[in-house]
């Protein structure tokens, strides 16, 4: 069903009056390099007018006119604020919302924020801070990421998805990272064949999440890949496949580990074995018996 939005074109006209003509020229520099000047009331109006005449069916779905359109709310909010998009609150974000009608809060800052996206590696500073944020705001991780970026000053955004990402798979003290053993690869396998792929409830039910998503999940496409490349299936249809391949590294690592039980249960009893050497004698001259214990002598009794 097609909805059409109405626009309130006061709300956004007020955006743009009495601006600040300094913090204007210095917003436009480093915030809007693709705008090349403040759009004036008729510019507004032909993106308004395309608005409303976008059709669209999918809620969802971002066009290049709303695109526009957001750019237009977030240029005004910030002259109006003196602020720069990357210091705008959840409270502001939900205000931008309201006026632009077309999606959330969160979908609104995650769209603008998308253009000044890269994959930058984390800093010290930044997981300290985000250890701090996580501590007063569990889990909130979209007011986390807007906390971060301000007091760490970053050139680049930080989405909640980036926070909670590094969170879970680096930073969560409860994270074990150390190599999988033989029992934890087979748990991980009898639960998938029993879950399926559900590694966020396997984390932290089975795991109670000592190994992340992501590890448990590449830990098991790893082992799965390495019986596929053994097994030469050929033409097997990937859902047989794949439950023919976890019940051979079920039964390997189960054969694995029994061989591994037997293996330590027989050392064990060479160690003891080896504590003791029976020597012979001639029983005509043999006058005490004795063994060697740990390379020692050691007199048992008189004949």
């Amino acid at each position: 069903m097609i909805k059409k939005t109405s626009i309130d074109r006061k709300a956004i006209y007020d955006l743009f009056q009495n601006i600040d003509a300094t913090f204007t020229q210095a917003l436009l520099s480093t915030s809007f390099p693709f705008m090349h000047g403040i759009p004036d009331q008729q510019q507004i109006d032909n993106i308004l007018n395309r608005v409303d005449a976008d059709q669209v069916s999918n809620k969802g779905i971002w066009t290049d006119t709303q695109d526009q359109y957001l750019k237009i709310i977030v240029l005004g909010t910030c002259l109006k604020t003196k602020t720069r998009p990357l210091d705008l609150s959840t409270l502001q974000w939900d205000q931008i919302s309201r006026i632009f009608k077309f999606h959330n809060w969160k979908a609104c800052r995650n769209r603008w924020l998308n253009e000044k996206h890269k994959k930058v590696n984390w800093t010290p500073q930044e997981d300290q801070v985000l250890m701090q944020l996580q501590s007063l705001h569990p889990n909130k991780w979209c007011e986390i990421a807007i906390e971060l970026m301000k007091i760490c000053q970053t050139p680049y955004v930080r989405l909640g998805k980036q926070c909670r990402d590094r969170w879970v798979n680096k930073l969560d003290p409860k994270i074990l990272n150390i190599p999988w053993q033989k029992e934890e690869e087979l748990r991980l396998f009898q639960q998938v064949k029993k879950r399926g792929k559900r590694w966020a409830d396997i984390s932290a039910q089975v795991f109670k999440f000592r190994r992340t998503e992501n590890t448990i999940k590449n830990r098991f496409y790893n082992l799965l890949k390495q019986e596929e490349n053994r097994q030469r299936l050929g033409r097997v249809p990937k859902d047989e496949r794949d439950i023919l391949l976890i019940d051979s590294v079920i039964e390997t690592l189960t054969r694995d580990l029994n061989k591994c039980d037997k293996s330590t249960s027989q050392n064990e009893l060479n160690i003891d074995n080896k504590n003791y050497e029976f020597l012979e004698f001639d029983s005509q001259e043999l006058k005490e018996i004795v063994i060697i214990k740990q390379k020692k002598i050691q007199k048992l009794n008189n004949p």
